[in-house]
């Protein structure tokens, strides 16, 4: 059976906190940086209202889940020196543990990275066929068998996992989770092309298998935190994704991140989590749920999903 359900969303800490606590997790994540004009139309009544869009799209992530009855979820995220450090940072890396932790806290308005811990149940089975599998077809994961973070060891499993699990309820529900760790921030930096054949390969491993996989991209959009263009979202570079998602173009994805490019540096690097779906999906068009440019979480936010025709 193909992967019946993919999905994308954003991850960035705003989308997490309250619409008060915004103007503080923006201070902390542009560091004093001039802002964009646009910054002064992000009214409390615009936070306001983009605080419920963004409670609505996880929902509507959430019940794609429920409806397709899924046997385990892969979400592919980057890692940012939390479970890895620059002692070991494989490109890509899955996990094969039967339970993993980690930490949802925010930092920016004072939480612990020792806190706000949920528990994830792990499906050993299926993450050793997805190991073997690509293997199978010329790539080379690192094996995880459980969560022992070298980058920020209080933290646990990385946040690009965590808080979207918690935004769809998997820690309630206690469907099994897959991590795919990818390089989406540290050079060298797997291409576009590499990530869309990511996505191909693990479609193709599940192609003729009875198990319902669901495949989740996190992170991303255009974003530079803490970075020289820290608050300013590449608009139309967000738009373009989302319309060769919404076109189902997905193999033009794999022109980005061709050529240097300033705007494609740092977050806006977890991109590469969408293409991988995004190539699971080849030619299927794409729900696009929302999309918001929100300069107070310094990140174009985004949701969408894909579903097996």
């Amino acid at each position: 059976m193909p992967i019946v359900l993919g999905l994308a969303s954003s991850h960035a800490p705003g989308m997490f906190a309250t619409p008060e606590q915004w103007p503080q997790i923006h201070k902390g994540l542009t560091a004093g940086l001039p802002q964009p004009p646009e910054i002064a139309l992000e009214t409390p009544e615009v936070i306001g209202s983009y605080v419920q869009r963004i409670k609505k799209g996880f929902a509507a992530l959430r019940q794609q889940i429920e409806e397709c009855r899924l046997d385990a979820l892969v979400i592919v995220g980057d890692d940012q020196e939390e479970v890895f450090s620059s002692a070991c940072n494989p490109t890509l890396a899955v996990f094969v543990g039967e339970t993993m932790s980690g930490s949802t806290s925010i930092s920016w308005i004072g939480q612990k990275r020792s806190e706000n811990h949920i528990q994830l149940t792990g499906h050993p089975e299926i993450g050793r066929l997805i190991a073997e599998g690509l293997l199978a077809r010329d790539f080379d994961p690192a094996l995880m068998s459980e969560i022992k973070a070298m980058g920020r060891p209080e933290g646990g499993l990385s946040h690009a996992f965590t808080r979207v699990a918690r935004a769809v309820g998997l820690h309630d529900t206690h469907l099994p989770v897959v991590p795919i760790l990818l390089n989406c921030y540290h050079p060298p930096l797997p291409s576009a092309a590499r990530c869309y054949a990511l996505g191909k390969a693990l479609a193709d491993i599940f192609a003729m298998r009875p198990e319902r996989i669901g495949l989740y991209g996190s992170g991303g959009l255009s974003h530079c935190p803490l970075g020289p263009r820290a608050g300013w979202v590449d608009e139309p570079l967000d738009r373009w994704v989302l319309e060769r998602l919404r076109n189902g173009e997905t193999a033009q994805l794999q022109n980005l991140f061709t050529f240097d490019s300033d705007t494609l540096r740092s977050g806006t690097g977890e991109i590469r989590s969408w293409i991988v779906p995004a190539g699971a999906f080849e030619g299927v068009k794409a729900t696009v749920v929302d999309y918001m440019p929100a300069r107070h979480t310094v990140t174009g936010l985004g949701f969408a999903y894909w579903q097996s025709n």
